[in-house]
């Protein structure tokens, strides 16, 4: 219910109203058609109460609101309604509670909102004087919840709050959307892990996520071509390299590595370890990198040495058939020479490990031993050069020997290039012979002796005897 403002003032200036005239008021109030209980919906009324203990202030502000407002209507008994003032029910609780108060208290009256002029002027009133009004009211024991009723215009506060409302209710149905579609609706992954491709079906939230869902690890080292936070939408796609484990010996020492190159030799110079052209690195510089694999880096150096060396001297033999077979004699004693060698050392991790010879250069030349050994041969108080064991055959018919000489008992056909034509030589068991003639098959250690009879040489064979050579 709506009660006007300077009515109510004013009244209170000129003519206070009793306790009986309030209750004839509030009857007539309550007299209203039912019609309005239908506005009951509407905001709440604003209530203004003039406080006992400042009563000068309410003149000054009915003074400055007159002052913007329109001339004000004739003054009205306290019983007469305003005839454009919409009313509504009031309760027994209320009237009872107005009539109740002791003459020291002044009742309090709804006050009907004016024009749409004086609307905004009355905000002002209301915040100068709501401070003194609450406090009066507590002081006096009025309830909270009833001052707060009070203080409170309904449509201001669906003006003021209401836009809020409507945008906390979006805001919560697109994160319900959010959280719904994250995490109940799965979406296309596309993920290149170490070169191998796969596609997959997640509901993680981010790439971090994903990765845990599929229990794979990753660290710092590894490569990654979005960042673990990137949030996952449908047919996103990422690639993932782990870096791989590996160590490197080198320089005395072993170290323990991770990376993303793909040779040996590039990790090398990922990690600083520089590598020689002589130098030695297993596996090989352009070898693929895989898990744990153990590079070794061998240092090779090479270096150029010189020193001398003693060349001994060599000792050669010779036969001498002037010497008994068995005997030898110096000829000439033997003596070390010194050589001035150039020589190219390789050292593996200091170690040497070869040693090549580059050039050699004579300072004293060596003397070489000659040893003459004796071959000459006595037999039967007659010496030999030297003897033999030959195969020896027998023949027979006369003719000319390749000397020209008759055949005849007493010379042999030899291989002229084992014993020479025209030597004598001594046959075991036979005696005496001379080297005149030769044979087609006589050829090496092979003797073909003259017999007089075709049946002394079936008799003889072949036979194998010991040779003697003058």
């Amino acid at each position: 219910m709506k009660i006007n403002i300077k009515e109510i003032l004013g009244e209170q200036d000129e003519k206070p109203v009793s306790g009986g005239e309030e209750t004839e008021v509030i009857q007539e109030k309550t007299e209203a058609p039912e019609e309005e209980d239908s506005r009951e919906e509407k905001a709440p009324e604003v209530i203004l109460q003039e406080e006992r203990e400042t009563p000068e202030e309410a003149p000054e502000a009915v003074g400055e609101e007159e002052e913007t407002e329109e001339p004000t209507e004739p003054e009205e008994e306290p019983g007469q309604e305003e005839p454009e003032a919409e009313h509504e029910p009031v309760s027994q609780g209320e009237v009872a509670e107005n009539t109740g108060q002791t003459s020291e208290e002044e009742p309090e009256i709804e006050a009907e909102q004016e024009p749409e002029i004086k609307a905004e002027q009355e905000p002002e009133i209301e915040a100068e004087q709501e401070p003194e009004s609450e406090t009066g009211r507590e002081t006096e024991g009025e309830p909270a919840a009833e001052k707060a009723d009070k203080g409170v215009d309904g449509k201001q506060l669906l003006k003021k709050y209401g836009w809020h409302g409507g945008i906390a209710a979006s805001f919560a149905i697109l994160l319900f959307s959010v959280f719904a579609y994250t995490n109940l609706v799965p979406r296309e992954v596309h993920a290149t892990i170490n070169g191998e491709e796969t596609t997959v079906m997640s509901k993680a939230y981010t790439i971090e996520g994903f990765l845990e869902n599929e229990n794979i690890e990753y660290c710092d080292e590894d490569y990654i071509s979005k960042t673990p936070e990137t949030f996952i939408y449908d047919g996103i796609s990422f690639d993932l390299r782990h870096a791989t484990d590996y160590t490197v010996t080198a320089d005395g020492k072993t170290t323990e590595h991770k990376t993303l190159k793909r040779t040996v030799g590039d990790a090398l110079a990922e990690e600083g370890i520089q590598v020689g052209e002589r130098d030695i690195v297993t596996p090989s510089l352009d070898s693929k990198m895989g898990d744990n694999v153990n590079i070794v880096v061998q240092r090779v150096t090479v270096r150029e040495e010189v020193k001398e060396e003693t060349v001994a001297f060599k000792t050669l033999e010779k036969d001498d058939s002037s010497l008994d077979e068995g005997t030898s004699k110096v000829i000439t004693e033997g003596k070390d020479g010194t050589d001035k060698v150039t020589y190219e050392v390789t050292y593996i991790d200091g170690v040497e490990a070869s040693r090549k010879e580059v050039s050699r250069e004579t300072v004293t030349a060596a003397v070489d031993k000659v040893v003459a050994n004796g071959t000459r041969i006595t037999f039967n108080g007659t010496s030999y050069s030297r003897k033999l064991v030959v195969k020896a055959y027998a023949y027979t018919g006369g003719g000319r020997t390749a000397m020209g000489t008759r055949a005849r008992v007493g010379e042999i056909a030899v291989d002229p290039s084992v014993i020479p034509l025209g030597s004598t030589v001594y046959i075991e068991g036979v005696g005496a012979r001379r080297a005149e003639d030769t044979g087609g098959n006589i050829k090496g250690n092979t003797i073909d002796i003259y017999m007089n009879t075709e049946s002394q040489c079936r008799s003889w064979g072949v036979r194998y005897v010991t040779v003697y050579i003058k």
